[in-house]
């Protein structure tokens, strides 16, 4: 019997940077047989067996996701386990580090998830995520423009002038297929016509940089999320709090700006990627043949 492969469906989610990591993912597997409810793993039966890859953010409802049934083949790539919950608590326990145990090595899509993986006893690396994989842009756009992504204050004139503002968030109600249809259109919009981006969204920054498309990134640079960005030499500038008044609010905004490069270059990643494809594919298919098939 032929292998089976499975994607993440996002239920009542309503950002499409989710769907953006699903694509990239996908492209390396010849087909997608079922979708599964990323934050509702624990209770997926698949028949016949199928083949996941975690890779992604987790999770929303982590005594729900983890540990999942021998049915599925979990393949750790690109795995974040998150601070916003209770992850860690429920992903540290003895449960689900013996599944961990059972399916290790982890990849993990930052480093920080991996050293405390790793710390716990688990064997676990420094993956990255499959959405810095995607196929660089051939040429730049000669009617492009200056892409704002889901930045939470006014910009400069000269970039809000000359920018489009654009957001990856959607109605949370949108069929699966609609939202996976919109981010892709998103991706073909960054692709075809962003001389710049500028953006505080992981999932539009990292995609956009693998397509060659200069960004700048406004975040937290503590945040352990997003230290992929720095870590590639990206800076991150850190968006200063909105909580000492309006005029002190513009004050850091205006000091901010001064420090920004608005005019960054892109980043120089093909050897690196080609090195990711590479470790990848040749991870996939060790994965895939501790299969069994029913």
């Amino acid at each position: 019997m032929k292998i089976r492969y499975a994607g993440f469906d996002y239920q009542g989610l309503n950002n499409l940077g989710d769907q953006i990591q699903s694509i990239a993912t996908e492209r390396f597997l010849p087909e997608i047989n079922m979708r599964l409810n990323r934050d509702t793993l624990a209770s997926a039966h698949c028949n016949p067996n199928h083949l996941l890859i975690m890779n992604g953010w987790f999770s929303h409802q982590p005594e729900h996701c983890l540990p999942i049934s021998n049915s599925i083949l979990p393949v750790f790539w690109g795995f974040h386990i998150s601070d916003w919950n209770d992850s860690w608590r429920h992903f540290l326990s003895e449960e689900i580090l013996a599944f961990f145990k059972k399916h290790e090595p982890i990849g993990c899509r930052d480093s920080f998830t991996a050293e405390k993986l790793k710390a716990a006893g688990i064997e676990a690396f420094y993956s990255r995520c499959l959405t810095l994989t995607l196929p660089e842009r051939t040429k730049k756009p000669e009617d492009g423009a200056i892409m704002i992504v889901d930045v939470p204050f006014l910009l400069p004139d000269f970039i809000e002038k000359n920018g489009l503002r654009m957001t990856h968030t959607v109605n949370p109600n949108n069929t699966p297929y609609h939202k996976r249809l919109q981010a892709k259109k998103l991706l073909y919009l960054y692709k075809r016509y962003a001389n710049l981006v500028v953006t505080s969204r992981l999932h539009c920054a990292l995609p956009c940089m693998a397509m060659g498309i200069p960004v700048i990134f406004f975040g937290n640079p503590l945040d352990y999320r997003v230290s992929i960005i720095g870590e590639l030499g990206i800076k991150i500038y850190e968006i200063p709090k909105n909580n000492s008044g309006a005029d002190a609010y513009k004050k850091a905004l205006d000091g901010l700006f001064s420090r920004v490069d608005w005019k960054p270059e892109r980043l120089d990643f093909q050897a690196t990627k080609k090195n990711m494809i590479h470790d990848f594919s040749d991870f996939l298919h060790k994965q895939r043949s501790k299969m069994t098939i029913y």
